[in-house]
């Protein structure tokens, strides 16, 4: 069944994890939500917001999610009914944090007093607070990966898979800034919004998310501005290879020009040539010419000119 509850002292959490005829059939024959907010339910990309009604408030919110499958940052997200003795939340795809807190909410006496202790604002903030923490494993695991991949770049490991993998990490981190920049003013807005059910006492809490959001929001900025450092270091060392690559190439071809003139001017049937008839004093010719070519070389080498 995708509709689960929970009931402590006649606060109602109800928990919906898939979006079907069941559960828009539950909601219509137990609440009165306008009907563009059920709309919007069935929608899986909804923008952050929050649309303030008299008995109850819609919000949309979205929290950092981590894909293992293809090792990328994506956005969760969930859309939350609150009113006086109420909480629903709509997931559009079944994910562990949230399931895990439910249950643990549901099974564990001390977590149920504690997170439905108080009204629904405060238990809304519990399920927010949670869920953001559960993010921070996912900006440490960034961090992490970020310090092996800045190792690597600096021990000479400059290659087309180092690139790849700043590439990736970028992305992750933009997807990640992406994704908390907006639930700042989401949080803000819940700190100013004035309900019975979220009066001062819980604005409090939702200042604290918001701060806790800005944390997280500086440690982001701070890995986007450290991989743009990377990428700029990684461009400019792949360069200075490849310009050492082209330099050598260069000195080989300007070093063979003579030798390949000689041997094309004694390998035509000219008449006259000089030691034409005397083939060791033109091996001696293209010997000389290659020791000389050899000690420029060596000079120029010895004056890093090369």
């Amino acid at each position: 069944m995708a509709i689960k509850i929970i009931e402590q002292n006649k606060l109602r959490w109800i928990n919906i994890d898939e979006v079907d005829d069941e559960a828009l059939a539950y909601l219509k024959e137990n609440f009165h939500f306008h009907h563009l907010d059920l709309e919007d339910i069935l929608s899986e990309s909804q923008t952050p917001k929050i649309d303030i009604y008299k008995n109850y408030l819609f919000i949309v919110l979205q929290f950092p999610h981590w894909k293992a499958d293809k090792q990328k940052v994506v956005d969760h997200e969930v859309d939350i009914f609150i009113g006086e003795n109420y909480l629903v939340t709509i997931q559009h795809s079944k994910t562990r944090e949230l399931k895990n807190f439910f249950y643990k909410c549901m099974k564990n006496r001390n977590t149920k007093r504690r997170w439905m202790s108080s009204n629904s604002g405060f238990l809304l903030y519990k399920l927010i607070d949670a869920l953001f923490h559960e993010s921070r494993p996912i900006l440490n695991n960034m961090g992490k990966r970020i310090s092996v991949l800045e190792n690597g770049i600096f021990e000479e490991q400059q290659d087309s898979q180092t690139v790849k993998k700043l590439a990736v990490l970028r992305r992750n981190v933009l997807n990640f800034r992406r994704i908390v920049d907006p639930q700042r003013y989401m949080m803000a807005n819940l700190a100013n919004t004035r309900k019975s059910f979220l009066n001062e006492d819980t604005s409090l809490y939702f200042d604290d998310v918001n701060d806790y959001l800005t944390k997280l929001w500086a440690i982001v900025d701070r890995y986007k501005d450290t991989i743009n450092g990377l990428h700029v270091t990684v461009e400019s060392l792949i360069n200075q290879k490849t310009n050492n690559v082209i330099r050598a190439l260069t000195v080989i071809s300007v070093a063979l020009l003579p030798l390949t003139l000689l041997s094309g001017i004694y390998g035509m049937n000219i008449a006259g040539l000089p030691f034409a008839q005397r083939p060791i004093f033109v091996w001696g010719m293209f010997l000389a010419l290659a020791l000389i070519i050899i000690m420029l070389i060596l000079i120029m080498k010895k004056r890093k000119w090369l």
